[in-house]
């Protein structure tokens, strides 16, 4: 497959999902709400998760960058 065709398919998806979170499209009339209420739903839900997350990694990173210079210092 040729990357013009990568490209429009690409493209195309990019529009699909533009759509979707348009208001008054077919995913209100089947779900009663709008693609983007539920995406805020969702994104409220796991906010928190991910500050966690996040916070947690920072600290593993520094815990990690505090054990190596202490090594560097010993020796």
């Amino acid at each position: 497959m040729g990357a013009g065709i990568k490209l429009v398919i690409g493209l195309i998806i990019f529009l699909l999902g533009l759509y979707w979170y348009m208001p008054n499209t077919i995913v209100t009339s089947i779900f009663g709400r709008t693609a983007f209420q539920s995406f805020l739903t969702v994104f409220q839900g796991l906010f928190g998760l991910v500050l966690i997350v996040l916070g947690l990694i920072v600290a593993w990173i520094e815990y990690e960058d505090i054990k190596w210079s202490r090594k560097g210092k010993k020796k």
